[in-house]
């Protein structure tokens, strides 16, 4: 049994990607909550597996195995609520991508561990750190075969589940895989992710293409990407002071515990308010509220602008004072909701310090 994660649900449901996640297998976090059933399995064996029949006995697929061109190092997860209901009806689809195999899995499974470290870990990070440092000099697709094949797979569920909207989870690589899978969405399809929660992951945003970080911006206010500032992983192409610029999604830096490099990066050193809420570093945690509070408004200003071609009704002036209201008054609450945090915080260090003097 692999150690217990911090009780908050998004990133539980991220690191059911570890799990055992067969094919029609329920899926459930660490405190028994269930995420729903895997419906398809994408794996690097250069197969995807489906039910043995697929939405109506009508359109039935007799064999469950369908040859695809991966073999890249790829694990992805399709899971929804009920996988007897018909694709087409299907109104939620979860998305898990795997992180990386352990090395210590290296003797059971050298594939994995080859293709998730060396072809794809040790080559993104070099790229990562290339763009880093000379960031005007490309600006073209630099991806990795795994990168691709997890791409290819979102695509293949969205198209499976034509009518559902998408939740994307991802740890570690699965965060990268994430990352530029939703990158490589055409604009059209990508308004169909309505969340994304990824954690820990390197950023991949200097190695998409331009038109695919054009892509990925569209919802940016959409994704929450976690990193840990004491975990070298999560801040390869990061730097606190940029924020979420320059970044899928965005950024949020955690407050962790130290709990040593593994513990580290997996997450172990998080630790969570009174509220349940994941702690953010005190110097950043108002840069979020503040990116969110701004890309909200850029669309305000843009509807307004395409309002504002045939003149304003008394009823549309009523609305554009009343949403640009709410998307200040919404700022102004996560702030204070921030600001209180940071208080108890205080309050609760000074107690501690205060009883080792009684």
């Amino acid at each position: 049994m692999s150690k217990k994660y911090v009780n908050e649900q998004n990133l539980q449901t991220a690191m059911t990607e570890y799990n055992d996640n067969s094919l029609n297998r329920e899926v459930k976090d660490q405190y028994d909550r269930s995420v729903g059933t895997v419906s398809q399995v994408y794996d690097n064996t250069g197969h995807v597996a489906l039910p043995s029949y697929y939405g109506t006995p009508e359109s039935s697929i007799i064999n469950p195995v369908v040859t695809t061109t991966s073999g890249a190092g790829e694990q992805v997860y399709a899971v929804v609520d009920n996988p007897e209901v018909p694709a087409e009806q299907v109104q939620e689809v979860t998305v898990l991508f795997r992180g990386s195999t352990a090395p210590d899995k290296i003797g059971t499974n050298p594939e994995d561990v080859w293709n998730d470290w060396i072809e794809n870990d040790a080559l993104l990070a070099l790229r990562v750190w290339y763009q880093e440092s000379k960031p005007s000099f490309l600006s073209n697709d630099r991806s990795t075969g795994q990168l691709k094949a997890s791409s290819r797979a979102l695509k293949d569920i969205m198209e499976k589940y034509p009518n559902a909207k998408i939740n994307i989870y991802g740890h570690s690589l699965g965060s990268m895989d994430a990352q530029y899978s939703m990158a490589d969405l055409s604009p059209e399809n990508i308004k169909r992710i309505q969340k994304a929660y990824i954690y820990n992951g390197p950023n991949v945003y200097g190695i998409l293409s331009d038109k695919q970080r054009e892509t990925v911006d569209l919802i940016k206010d959409r994704i929450k990407n976690y990193a840990d500032p004491k975990d070298m992983i999560s801040m390869v192409g990061r730097k606190i002071e940029k924020g979420s610029d320059g970044s899928v999604g965005i950024v949020h830096f955690v407050e962790s515990r130290e709990v040593g490099f593994v513990g580290q990066h997996m997450t172990n050193g998080y630790q969570l308010d009174e509220k349940g809420n994941i702690i953010l570093k005190t110097s950043t945690e108002m840069q979020p509220i503040k990116e969110l509070v701004a890309i909200q408004l850029s669309a305000f200003e843009r509807h307004k602008n395409t309002l504002a071609s045939d003149g304003y009704s008394s009823n549309e002036k009523i609305f554009l004072d009343s949403e640009q209201s709410s998307i200040i008054a919404s700022g102004l609450d996560s702030a204070a909701q921030a600001g209180l945090t940071r208080i108890s915080l205080a309050r609760n260090e000074a107690i501690m310090q205060m009883e080792k003097f009684l």
